[in-house]
């Protein structure tokens, strides 16, 4: 895990950009006395309240913004989603008929 820092951090305000080889990439922000963990870059720039508006809270959106497009990677899991193969199984075909094999039935009493 590598960690990428705010230019525009202080003593008070800290944000940290953490890469991983597994899991999501996530930002880090060390504001107001505690810690808290975002993988959305709007979460973490909105921890700033009224401030984000403010040079250093524009900048910080900005940095934000260019470390989620830079490095986000796409979740693999929805990647392959869409990548299966179709189903050839016999339920599938049954499912698929117009007909219901129960449809011709008669009941016995």
């Amino acid at each position: 895990m590598k960690a990428l820092e705010f230019e525009g951090n202080s003593p008070g305000a800290r944000y940290e950009y953490h890469r991983t080889r597994e899991g999501p990439n996530f930002f880090v922000s060390y504001y107001k006395g505690s810690a808290r963990g975002h993988i959305d870059p709007k979460e973490c720039w909105r921890t700033l309240g009224v401030a984000k508006f403010t040079d250093s809270g524009k900048a910080l959106k900005e940095w934000c913004l260019e470390m989620d497009e830079q490095y986000n990677k796409p979740n693999p899991v929805e990647e392959f989603r869409g990548s299966g193969r179709k189903d050839t199984s016999f339920a599938s075909e049954v499912q698929d008929e117009e007909v219901s094999p129960t449809d011709n039935t008669k009941m016995i009493t």
